[in-house]
């Protein structure tokens, strides 16, 4: 048996009972908001892959076959929530799916702008709580994410 865990999931092996969220800093201009939330979740897959390989299958990535046999893989059959809420909101968030274990990535304004150099540069000369957080993904059971984000609205 391969100690890979296992990335593609059948359909009725979703469990609805967990999913993604990115939440983002409100008003974010569309470009920004995008890059970020792509890095929060491309990120977020290597975190798991990396420290916690036992959700991997729990994110249900499927095929979506179409009915001239064209694969459309992977797309999670779980649902992922974009949610938008005050910058201060985002600290705290980010915060408290620390402090619960819960699995999360998160982007901030010194991530933008010239080259990777430059950005870990900016990264480690800015303190933790001078961070501009535009965004946290999280992904965890609705029953541990809910309570976590039930003062954010929907993106729009």
């Amino acid at each position: 048996m391969s100690d890979v865990p296992r990335l593609m999931a059948e359909a009725s092996e979703v469990d609805t009972s967990y999913k993604f969220v990115v939440a983002l800093k409100a008003k974010l201009p569309p470009g920004v908001a995008t890059n970020a939330a792509s890095h929060l979740c491309l990120g977020l897959v290597v975190k798991a892959a990396a420290e916690r390989p036992e959700l991997l299958p729990r994110m249900s990535f499927l095929d979506f076959p179409d009915k001239d046999g064209g694969r459309h893989a992977p797309v999670s059959g779980l649902s992922l929530v974009v949610l938008e809420g005050r910058p201060a909101w985002l600290g705290r968030l980010r915060r408290e799916a620390a402090d619960a274990g819960l699995l999360f990535t998160d982007f901030t304004s010194a991530m933008t702008g010239g080259t990777y150099e430059e950005q870990l540069e900016r990264m480690g000369s800015t303190p933790e709580e001078a961070l501009d957080y535009y965004g946290v993904a999280l992904f965890a059971t609705r029953a541990e994410l809910d309570p976590l984000t039930k003062k954010f609205s929907l993106l729009r």
